[in-house]
């Protein structure tokens, strides 16, 4: 499959918002496991070390397709810059926890706690980008800035048809993505930063 922009835009399968929650709905998954009292430790290392990986590449996506490009937008600065220090926050103690677990077949004490403290401030943060940052994307940016936002951010995220299982639709998309490689161009921030400022000097 390949993609060129003009069907990337008008493709709302891609739609930013969409992909988000749909890797928030996973990761929020892991959380209810990770924060449980009753949930054996054995599946909780299980789920510690994808939650730890699907954090790691949903972080880093966000950080550059979503961050990156709205952080001048006036209206979202001071959101971005408390989630940029949150992912600093977390993606230092993903760094630090997944040589930890890796090769474990169960939690200590320590680890547990460490997972669950990890949950928490990640659930935290997903609470805030749903309430604050998504809603106010919504409402100011376009489905063809979305749509391409959701692009690039699947591109840098990299699923895989396992991690789809459940969006048949979105599987077809992953094959011929996977082609495309792993950056962000300057010209698609620099796009959507424009889209922005345009957007505010016709809404005054």
């Amino acid at each position: 499959m390949t993609f060129n922009m003009d069907e990337v835009v008008q493709n709302n399968k891609f739609n930013i918002i969409d992909v988000l929650l749909l890797d928030h709905k996973y990761l929020k998954e892991c959380i209810k496991v990770l924060k449980s009292e009753d949930e054996d430790k054995r599946l909780k290392v299980r789920y510690a070390k994808t939650f730890l990986d699907a954090l790691h590449k949903h972080s880093e996506a966000e950080k550059k397709v979503v961050y990156a490009p709205l952080l001048k937008v006036a209206d979202l600065r001071k959101l971005i810059l408390e989630g940029e220090i949150e992912h600093g926050i977390v993606d230092a103690k993903v760094k630090m926890l997944t040589p930890k677990i890796t090769g474990l077949r169960t939690l200590s004490d320590e680890l547990e706690i460490e997972m669950k403290v990890l949950a928490e401030l990640v659930e935290h943060h997903l609470k805030e980008e749903e309430s604050d940052i998504i809603p106010k994307m919504r409402k100011d940016l376009d489905k063809t800035i979305l749509n391409e936002m959701g692009f690039q951010f699947m591109k840098l995220r990299s699923f895989t048809t396992k991690d789809l299982r459940q969006y048949p639709k979105l599987q077809k998309e992953v094959a011929g993505l996977k082609k495309l490689g792993h950056r962000v161009s300057s010209h698609f921030i620099a796009k959507v930063q424009k889209h922005t400022t345009n957007r505010a000097l016709h809404s005054r």
